[in-house]
């Protein structure tokens, strides 16, 4: 495998959820010196001689210039990059499933929140993420680390136009529901499904384009207090409402 090719992953909990899930194929694993005997790191180093993965131990001032200063928390990975599916193949995967539910970013740019998104959507029970492959921030060392491995549980599908992308998701049944603060409140919100749950930039929502492909705008009712909920709070909200409504 070409070492340029390979992707960056750090922090305790991606690394571990790397190693367990086995779905890429980690090849390099780099150890702090300063964390020797740490309980957690130990059990990734265990980890990793048993799926036969090289092991440098460095110090610390190296793992700060090979993360660029990131909170690494003692342990860095080269792993395989993250395997993204074609949106024709994740939709035969899910075919039959009438309770699947997606979830698509428009034009999100920051890693935290995208990470966070990604960490609630795994949990939450979506199975895929639709990224558009431009102004939207892509699966960065940074976005891996704040959603501690969760994307190894999630199919990632990369697409040129998530316009083109939601018709084609509502021509196969699906349901496309838009977060945006003038939507419907989400109290009222009974779901079809299968769904895809659309969530926007942080600072501009989804897109008039994107909206207009959405068969509902949906919303977060709000006492007050703070402009808004940040992208990945409200996602969160509207992606557990989703899944206890679709579920029950």
């Amino acid at each position: 495998m070409n070492e340029n090719n390979l992707d960056i992953i750090y922090g305790i909990h991606p690394v571990q959820e790397a190693l367990r899930s086995k779905k890429r194929n980690v090849t390099q694993l780099y150890v702090s010196d300063s964390k020797a005997g740490h309980r957690a790191i130990e059990d990734i180093i265990r980890l990793a001689k048993r799926a036969n993965v090289k092991i440098d131990r460095i110090d610390n001032k190296t793992l700060d210039r090979l993360t660029r200063n990131a909170n690494h928390q003692g342990i860095m990975a080269k792993i395989q990059p993250v395997k993204l599916m074609k949106l024709s193949n994740a939709i035969y995967e899910s075919d039959g499933n009438k309770k699947d539910l997606w979830l698509a970013v428009d034009e999100m740019t920051d890693p935290q929140n995208l990470g966070a998104i990604i960490r609630s959507a795994a949990c939450l029970g979506f199975s895929t993420i639709i990224l558009p492959n431009r102004r939207t921030v892509g699966i960065t060392p940074a976005v891996y680390k704040v959603a501690c491995g969760a994307i190894e549980n999630i199919n990632i599908v990369e697409v040129a136009n998530l316009s083109a992308a939601l018709n084609d998701l509502k021509e196969e049944g699906f349901w496309i529901y838009g977060a945006d603060m003038a939507g419907r409140p989400i109290t009222k919100m009974e779901y079809a499904s299968p769904a895809v749950l659309v969530i926007g930039s942080e600072g501009f929502g989804i897109r008039e384009k994107t909206a207009e492909n959405c068969d509902e705008i949906i919303s977060i009712p709000q006492k007050g207090g703070v402009e808004s909920l940040n992208a990945s709070a409200a996602a969160s909200i509207i992606m557990y409402d989703m899944m206890a409504k679709v579920q029950k």
